[in-house]
């Protein structure tokens, strides 16, 4: 990488190319019409590009061996045009590496020591066409274009040779532009070269027009006024031709304000700006902002899996519902080298059992987090017992205070012991941390005897600490928060006030979804003529409820290869009649059940004896095979009971529903989506937030889905009774609304609950309470995309302070508190209206991407309210005309708030609107509008 500014070679140089200025400027200004002009440009050279985040930026620049294709075809997909860093003047290599790409004779007699790279020779036809083919291999790899680094590396060179280099660079660039038309060329410098190439850049990077990077004392560095205006002489040819200019500044993460302000100076001098750090590691700042929305939680893995740390499952749906994409670091890895700051909103540890085995990195780690000023909060234990890292966190570590009388001295009951558990002073496991002067703030300190003071619980401008046992009260029976968790977070990671990406509000209405695992298929229900509990299921609940459910089936159970091939006959029609009718959607639950998905692992638990064996007895099925699992019972389903208009979605994880990374990659290798796993449970007789479990397990192989709530299984201990006890997942319904609305109705049983008269009677109680609630139904495999949704989407704040979402897949609400105030409708673009609730400003999007422009009241145009199907387009022709398009499975009802009369026109048909409290609603009977038309006046 070249980027470095070499104020003394270009000087050399400036003498011949001031002479070229008049042939230069007299060239018509022909770019300036034709070149598109990006308003943001991104550069990242590390590893792991965050592509959501890169996504906000129209154009992408990073290190194509960092990129998978996917990567790349992603970037695209959510916005951004993707450029692959090039070097044109240099090579980065050994002289073996040198000797293996056939490049021996193209070298040039002088190395760059200052980046351990190769000078080579422009005109050698060897690295010409070593230069092409990577062209031609990145633009089959999907990038946009290219950015062209080391353009005046040939400077290096001896200065009887530099004209003839001149000449070849610009004969190469000329013919790369030739040879692949549709890549876009971004030139990092190039100003020899440039009066020679009219039409071929499609921009021209400059770097350190304010603020630069001293490479040799690195160091940050003030560029001077003298410095500045020579840079311009080579600019201003290039702004009377209409070439967009990226100029590229310094500054170090912590003056993220200054950095701001460059940025705003830069666009009004006429740049395309981007501040960030000299190796391009750090999310920086164009004509946007990125707003974190990522958290990074931190756990050992010493004290387990992921699945099993208090962070993820504690802490993991809370800040979901914060509207946060959690990224889970595990301790013994490479932690991140990149920056953080600009692209996560904090770091969480949960861990309990010290520092981690290297301390030392870790350590460090965390001190460059704090250099950043990203927050850092401490939960469960203190992992630090470096005493310079804990001086700079204002703590001091004694000795434990073994068990002994404490007495509370400080409490800010805003943050702890008034949310679901009090505090009671107890030092059984405590921590001894003390605050040191000008140290962070206490929130919890007790007392000893001696005088003494703990302060297990604090807040800072680093982050935050809450240590055990004041952060959950534990029995037998269940726990409860002690800290409020939601108003710690908030203090601690000092979360600033920003739309939140929300997975269970669509169009207004509480998404509703049903998905049923395959147990229990062949079982009889005990009602009249004891049907087969899929029978029942289908003519009992499926049929009279107006929900979409996605169904799977366990093959094994059904099939004449399974365990009961004497019942195929009679129950692989009804698993095709279930299948055919138009509210199901297909899912496999796999062949033979496997009990454990990780079942290496499981046998080497303590005590390990399965009470049903590792998965059910087929015959000549004798070790689990999970290839077998999910593509064998996808083809069978696909073959023997659906059809190729209707082929199998998902996969349902069954017994304890936490696949191996490798078998999860299994599942999208063979095109399916997932879900299950987590327990979410919350009821009357234990209310706890304790009991919200996270969405999504990220692992190398995929992301998992959770259930969002957990099945009948644990409402009726592990179906042993009461059979009713499903009936209480109501009480989990309403806690989870109420309140914040946390979840969806997302309804989650087996076909076994069509078996027992009390648990068909609880059914019907639950199918009845959703009726009531009115929610938009949506299949399972449409909710999944909601929930990547919320994986993936990112968000950014424009020069103007609008805010640019994107990336949001299937997912179309953002929540908003209300002191951020409404949507403008005419500035905005994608935004369809908003239904205020007490849980939140659900704001209606209408594409996967939007610009959301807020105002201090509500717009009087006409808004979406609420409906009950998936909103494809509302577009404001005025402000009192709306096209809009639904498409769903039920016929469409829909409010709109206006204080004008409305109707709406389809296909030539005209509906009135029943107006009530300001709301028009309409019923069409249709399924699907396209290009409806709704005007008011």
């Amino acid at each position: 990488m070249e980027i470095v500014f070499r104020r003394t070679r270009l000087r050399s140089a400036a003498k011949r190319l001031l002479a070229a200025m008049a042939l230069f400027v007299s060239v018509p200004a022909v770019q300036a019409a034709s070149l598109p002009q990006p308003a943001s440009v991104a550069f990242w050279y590390a590893d792991q590009p965050p592509i959501p985040e890169l996504a906000q930026f129209d154009w992408s620049v990073v290190e194509p061996g960092h990129m998978t294709r996917g990567d790349v075809k992603t970037l695209r997909k959510l916005g951004s045009q993707p450029f692959a860093y090039l070097s044109v003047g240099e090579f980065s290599g050994t002289k073996t590496e040198i000797e293996k790409a056939g490049l021996n004779q193209a070298v040039s007699p002088v190395r760059n020591d200052s980046w351990d790279s190769q000078v080579m020779d422009l005109s050698a036809p060897a690295w010409r066409e070593h230069l092409f083919g990577a062209a031609k291999d990145l633009q089959a790899q999907g990038y946009s274009g290219l950015f062209l680094d080391t353009l005046d590396s040939f400077q290096l060179l001896p200065e009887a040779s530099r004209e003839s280099q001149r000449v070849a660079l610009a004969s190469f660039l000329r013919e790369l532009h030739q040879r692949e038309p549709t890549l876009k060329l971004f030139f990092n410098r190039g100003f020899e070269v440039l009066p020679d190439l009219d039409g071929v850049p499609a921009a021209v990077a400059v770097e350190s027009i304010h603020a630069g990077w001293d490479a040799s004392t690195k160091r940050y560095r003030p560029v001077s006024e003298s410095d500045r205006q020579w840079l311009e002489t080579f600019l201003q040819p290039l702004r009377a031709k209409g070439i967009p200019l990226v100029a590229i500044d310094y500054l170090p993460p912590e003056r993220r304000e200054e950095a701001r302000k460059l940025a705003k100076r830069l666009r009004e001098e006429g740049f395309i700006p981007y501040i960030g750090t000299p190796d391009l590691n750090s999310m920086g700042i164009s004509s946007i902002e990125v707003q974190p929305r990522r958290i990074a939680m931190v756990y050992d893995p010493r004290e387990g899996d992921l699945a099993d740390n208090a962070g993820h499952s504690l802490l993991g749906g809370l800040l979901e519902y914060l509207g946060y994409r959690v990224d889970y670091l595990p301790t013994t890895s490479n932690m991140p080298s990149y920056a953080f700051s600009g692209l996560y909103a904090g770091v969480v540890t949960w861990m309990t059992s010290g520092p981690p085995q290297a301390s030392p990195a870790f350590n460090r780690w965390i001190g460059e987090r704090l250099d950043e000023q990203v927050p850092v909060v401490f939960f469960g234990g203190l992992p630090i017992e470096d005493s310079v890292l804990l001086k700079r966190l204002g703590l001091e570590r004694d000795v434990s205070p073994g068990i002994q009388a404490l007495t509370i001295t400080h409490q800010d009951k805003t943050l702890i012991g008034a949310f679901e558990a009090p505090v009671m002073p107890r030092s059984r496991d405590l921590t001894a941390v003390s605050v040191l002067p000008n140290g962070p703030t206490p929130v919890l300190s007790l007392t000893n005897a001696a005088g003494q003071v703990y302060t297990p619980v604090v807040v800072g401008e680093w982050g935050g600490l809450a240590l055990a046992p004041y952060i959950l009260e534990v029995n037998n029976e269940r726990s409860r928060w002690i800290l409020d968790p939601f108003a710690f977070l908030q203090a601690s990671l000092h979360l600033p006030v920003q739309p939140r990406p929300d997975t269970t509000t669509e169009n207004g209405r509480r998404i509703a979804t049903v998905h049923i695992d395959g147990d229990g298929f062949p079982s009889r229900a005990e009602v009249r003529g004891t049907p087969y509990a899929g029978r029942h299921t289908l003519e009992d609940f499926i049929k009279p409820n107006p929900f979409l459910t996605s169904v799977s089936i366990v093959e094994g159970e059904i099939s004449p290869r399974g365990m009961y091939p004497y019942l195929a006959r009679e129950l692989e029609p009804i698993a095709r009649e279930i299948f055919a009718n138009p509210k199901v959607e297909v899912a496999t639950h796999t062949f033979s059940h496997p009990f454990f998905m990780q079942p290496e692992k499981a046998m080497k638990r303590e005590n390990f004896k399965p009470e049903y064996g590792l998965n059910m007895a087929i015959p000549g099925y004798d070790k689990i095979d999970f290839r077998r699992e999910i593509f064998g019972s996808r083809d069978y389903i696909n073959e023997h009971l659906t059809t190729p208009e209707k082929p199998v979605k998902m996969v349902f994880w069954p017994g304890d529903a936490l696949p191996s990374a490798a078998t999860l990659k299994l599942a999208y290798d063979a095109g399916l989506k997932n879900v299950n796993g987590a327990e979410t449970m919350m009821t009357k007789a234990n209310p706890s937030l304790t009991g919200l479990n996270p969405l999504l397990r990220p692992t190398e192989g995929g992301l998992q889905y959770y259930a969002p709530i957990i099945n009948e299984n644990l409402y009726t201990n592990l179906w042993k009774g009461p059979y009713y006890g499903f009936h209480e997942v109501i009480d989990t319904f309403q806690l989870t609304d109420s309140p914040r609305r946390l979840r969806g109705l997302n309804l989650y049983y087996h076909f076994y609950s069509s078996t027992k008269q009390a648990s068909i009677k609880a059914m019907h109680d639950i199918y009845g309470f959703m009726r009531e609630q009115h929610p938009m139904s949506m299949w399972m495999s449409d909710y999944l995309d909601r929930l990547h949704g919320l994986y993936q989407a990112s968000m950014a704040r424009t020069a103007d302070g609008a805010w640019q979402i994107r990336g949001m897949d299937g997912l179309r609400t953002v929540r908003l508190d209300s002191q951020m105030g409404w949507p403008d409708l005419s500035r905005s673009q994608g935004i369809a209206g908003v239904r205020d609730l007490p849980q939140g400003r659900y704001v209606h999007l209408s594409s996967d991407r939007a610009l959301l422009v807020l105002r201090p009241d509500r717009d009087g145009r006409p808004a979406l309210e609420e409906a009950n199907l998936p909103l494809l387009e509302w577009r404001y022709l005025d402000d009192q005309r709306v096209n809009f398009s639904f498409a769903g499975q039920f016929d469409l009802t829909f409010s709109v708030r206006s204080a004008s009369p409305c109707r709406v026109e389809v296909d030539g048909q005209r509906f009135t609107g029943k107006a009530s409290a300001g709301l028009w609603t309409f019923q069409l009977p249709m399924k699907q509008v396209s290009n409806g038309q709704l005007v008011c006046n």
